[in-house]
């Protein structure tokens, strides 16, 4: 894709779909234009590998490469800050390293006025900037100054109090906190957000640090243990039988081995977003589904037609369903019986799922691929 692709086509999502494996070798690859992106993995190579790239025969290469050095230096990231607020400028102020120049005239004169949210969580910021930054009157600046892991504990305290309820959150899952602190500290966490599933991070998380956080008693700190994919057995069982509901839904969701019976209950307890992500995943049952197929959850009971042993009469019964999806889905099982499917292939709304089949022998097939401009139909159907 990246060889027969331009830059436009392959902007936006692409990006994610490179695997870690692959983004830390394409810095060597033969191909130049596979090198390019391989300057993305910058942070991550070595400096014989960063130096290569900065004498790589190819000009893009090169150019990318000057350009990753260049934002690793606060004074050009500060010649290049855009005076007027856009994209640009936040992105700099939320990741890149800043000059002590600009945070200062975000501290006295901000462009915009939510700029001390932003350098918040940059990594650059002054110890001292920090700590005058947990006693900011915006409670937003002072939830991510709450989540630094460089806070520092009379900030710590002072923050465990707060009083916004979002604020004591974030600092009650500080890594430098015992259990005993974290239990003090007045916090709620939220059962109302989405539960996803999370790419791997470039940088594996400290396996001690995960086991930590599987054993701690905030909910927080569990699902952000149920996040990591090389999750050890033993965690595993214990987070799937959890009593909070966006851990074992972040398992389900995460866990490339999350045991069936976690997967589907995950999907009859879980109605917030990301939810059909969850019947995609490698271990989600298919048997005994056919339960379902009277549940007053349309998404549940479309689960029903994802079981083989579904009975005829069921499927067919299905596809007069009040929701659409299940009646699409139930036009596609195998079992609909063949009356029903035949009429299906002349419905307005049904005949592309119901074209899509199975049981469709290959006369039937070459006649819906006919088209009035060719009656006979593609010959290289087999």
């Amino acid at each position: 894709m990246i060889r027969t692709y331009g830059d436009d086509e392959l902007s936006g999502c692409f990006y994610p779909q490179i695997s870690n494996e692959l983004l830390r070798t394409m810095h060597t690859h033969q191909d130049a234009k596979v090198r390019r992106w391989g300057v993305g993995a910058w942070e991550w190579l070595s400096a014989d590998a960063r130096t290569a790239l900065l004498a790589d025969p190819d000009a893009g290469v090169r150019d990318g490469a000057l350009m990753r050095t260049r934002e690793e230096d606060p004074a050009w990231v500060e010649s290049v800050l855009p005076a007027k607020p856009c994209h640009a400028r936040t992105g700099i102020l939320c990741d890149q390293p800043l000059t002590r120049a600009v945070v200062d005239s975000v501290l006295t004169a901000p462009v915009e006025e939510n700029e001390r949210v932003m350098i918040a969580y940059n990594p650059s910021l002054p110890a001292d900037v920090v700590a005058l930054l947990a006693a900011d009157p915006d409670p937003e600046v002072r939830e991510r100054i709450a989540y630094r892991a460089d806070l520092g504990p009379a900030e710590r305290r002072a923050l465990a109090v707060d009083p916004d309820p979002k604020v004591r959150l974030a600092v009650s899952v500080h890594p430098a906190l015992s259990e005993e602190e974290r239990a003090a500290i007045d916090y709620e966490v939220p059962t109302d957000c989405g539960f996803h599933h999370h790419p791997a991070p470039s940088v594996p998380r400290d396996p001690e640090d995960v086991r930590r956080d599987a054993l701690s008693a905030h909910p927080a700190l569990r699902r952000r243990a149920a996040r990591v994919h090389e999750l050890a057995p033993d965690p595993v069982a214990r987070l799937a039988d959890d009593e909070d509901l966006g851990v074992r839904v972040t398992l389900a969701q995460n866990h490339p081995d999350a045991p069936a019976a976690l997967l589907l209950r995950g999907f009859l307890e879980y109605t917030g977003s990301g939810r059909a992500h969850l019947a995609t995943r490698p271990n989600f049952p298919t048997a005994r589904l056919a339960a379902f197929a009277d549940h007053e959850d349309p998404e549940v009971r479309a689960l029903a037609v994802r079981d083989p042993e579904t009975a005829p009469a069921v499927v067919e019964r299905l596809t007069r369903d009040p929701d659409p999806a299940v009646r699409a889905a139930a036009a596609r099982h195998p079992n609909l019986p063949r009356p029903r499917l035949t009429e299906l292939l002349d419905d307005e709304e049904l005949a592309h799922p119901a074209a899509a089949n199975p049981t469709l022998d290959v006369a039937e097939i070459r006649r819906l691929a006919r088209t009035p401009g060719d009656p006979a139909g593609p010959s290289s159907i087999r």
